[in-house]
């Protein structure tokens, strides 16, 4: 499957050079997909490599858009979507190779919350700005955002975001070596929420943030 209502069982028929979605044989949620890179690379060389990562962004939110936002059946209302990636046994992550899971956003599952008045962290540096977060579901949590953007659709789009990226994979592995998981939420509304990548991690955590 791929953004515009591509879908085929036939591996030839979509684009290999580019990065590829699969649909989930779980159905615990309305829509659960699998977006993975070329050359099925592992998750630490996939989040090291901007030539990797960088391509693989937009169209995994293109896709989490389209089959939960924009192009949804008639009987749903649009609901959302997170897009997930785990890295360890403590966040669920059971293959080497990299991924993105999109679902659809669960309402019985919350995410983190920036600490609410809370000061910017030491970890902060440039453009990028590292708050306290907090979940029930996560020992430890922090969560990215760029400076001088407001919702997801600003950041995500931004040139800075690679920078974003790479800071968060550093202080991932120093804070939580054992495992983490990325986890972004994207919501129904004018710039898709407010912005932030949230890093959960400390201890095991729940199956889908």
């Amino acid at each position: 499957m791929a953004p515009g209502g591509i879908e085929s069982e036939i591996r030839s028929e979509m684009d290999a050079d580019g990065p590829l979605a699969f649909r989930n044989r779980l159905t615990w949620l309305r829509m659960m997909a699998l977006v993975i890179p070329p050359g099925h690379p592992s998750q630490e060389h996939f989040w090291g490599d901007r030539e990797l990562y960088i391509p693989l962004i937009p169209y995994a939110l293109s896709l989490g858009r389209e089959m939960t936002i924009d192009n949804v059946p008639d009987d749903v209302t649009p609901e959302g979507f997170r897009a997930i990636s785990n890295f360890g046994r403590i966040a669920h992550q059971s293959q080497d190779h990299a991924h993105v899971h999109v679902i659809s956003r669960p309402d019985y599952e919350p995410m983190p919350k920036a600490v609410e008045g809370a000061a910017p962290l030491d970890t902060s540096s440039g453009d990028v700005i590292v708050e306290p977060a907090e979940v029930l579901s996560a020992p430890w949590s922090v969560r990215l955002t760029l400076s001088d953007t407001a919702t997801q659709e600003q950041m995500w789009a931004d040139e800075r975001i690679a920078d974003l990226v790479d800071a968060a994979v550093l202080l991932a592995e120093d804070e939580s070596p054992e495992g983490f998981r990325f986890a972004a939420e994207f919501l129904p509304e004018q710039g898709m929420g407010p912005a932030g990548l949230y890093i959960l991690g400390g201890g095991q955590l729940d199956l889908y943030a």
